[in-house]
């Protein structure tokens, strides 16, 4: 497997689980990693890491770019691997073009909102290389269509992200006036459209509790302070454990402006907690049914989150109701059976590249 990395966040949280999985299952597991960073999640003892010795934070981006394509190649021609799966659009390109040649299959799996703009370079490459690649694996129709579309590649699998169910108590805690979101901090989550929701909103006992890191922390943490509701929201950072706040939490808010297919979503609904997404392009409307199992709104408006926050604040039979519904994405998403999916897409596509 090729990652980014390994620190807190929703890719990494999607390469651990699998990797996991793949190793109790006997697989022999390597996870090439392209930057260093922390190993937030645990890891299962037989998989074996893979850390560049070349430092990104000595170098011009563009510079570490170039470099790190012979160090994929040559870590990857070292390893002599059945297949490698390469997570995430901003480094795939790099990982086919580094392996050509080596005659080892290279699956791909896209994990952002199918119309995200990754820049012309990026881009041109995308599409490019993906037609190489001996397998795609998409998370809703939606992106598959897209990828068709762009690339041309013929072996297109759709696999949405499995649950990984929060751990309840047998005896829950019981619920509070929280609002709650899980997700990185970065502009496209849209978490700003949330702080200024919750700042319209007349109801003065509900806090806001954000769980997650990122580069947009500081300025959400200034626009909080600049709306007057700095006592009301509550920043913890990355969290490794947050089944508590899960469990005394009434709403769960996913405000992203893109998304491929949401993690954090997912394990608030099998919580479970009622659920307010913003309705992206794909994603949230694979999982949330309008008015049944969630709200759907429009994105990039604080004035629809707020509208939405009211309707639930103002009714506990109506967020006991969502929630109920919501708790199915235990069945629906089941983890192992959305894992072993990936498991036979790579090893019956092995075999017929190998044919």
């Amino acid at each position: 497997m090729v990652s980014a990395g390994l620190a807190g966040g929703g890719m990494e949280r999607a390469v651990t689980n699998l990797a996991n999985y793949a190793a109790a299952q006997g697989h022999e597991v390597i996870i090439l990693n392209l930057f260093k960073t922390e190993v937030f999640f645990d890891l299962h003892p037989a998989i074996r890491l893979i850390w560049p010795e070349i430092n990104r934070q000595q170098m011009h981006r563009l510079v570490y770019a170039a470099r790190l394509i012979p160090y994929i190649r040559a870590c990857i021609r070292n390893q002599q691997p059945d297949a490698v799966l390469s997570f995430g659009e901003w480094f795939n390109g790099y990982v086919i073009l580094a392996t050509r040649g080596l005659r080892i299959p290279v699956f791909i799996t896209d994990r952002m909102g199918p119309d995200m703009n990754l820049g012309w370079l990026l881009g041109t490459v995308r599409r490019l290389t993906y037609r190489y690649a001996a397998g795609i694996i998409a998370q809703t129709n939606t992106s598959k269509e897209r990828l068709l579309k762009k690339t041309g590649s013929k072996n297109i699998k759709v696999i949405p992200n499995a649950v990984r169910p929060i751990n309840l108590p047998n005896n829950p805690l019981k619920k509070e006036q929280i609002v709650v979101t899980c997700g990185r901090l970065s502009k496209e989550k849209g978490h700003i459209y949330l702080i200024r929701a919750f700042a319209l909103l007349k109801a003065s006992d509900w806090v806001l509790h954000i769980i997650g890191d990122g580069n947009e922390r500081r300025k959400l943490e200034v626009e909080a302070a600049h709306l007057g509701i700095e006592n009301k929201v509550i920043f913890h950072g990355h969290l490794k454990e947050f089944s508590e706040i899960y469990q005394k939490s009434s709403i769960f808010v996913l405000p992203s402006l893109y998304e491929g297919f949401p993690n954090a979503l997912l394990e608030a609904m099998s919580t479970p907690i009622a659920c307010i997404s913003t309705n992206c392009i794909a994603g949230p409307s694979d999982i949330i049914e309008h008015n049944n199992n969630g709200i759907l709104v429009e994105l990039g408006s604080a004035e629809a989150l707020r509208e939405a926050l009211e309707r639930l604040m103002k009714s506990e039979v109506l967020r006991n109701r969502l929630a109920a519904e919501a708790y199915k994405v235990r069945t629906r998403f089941d983890f192992e059976m959305l894992a072993e999916r990936y498991i036979e897409f790579l090893t019956n596509s092995i075999s017929h590249h190998s044919i």
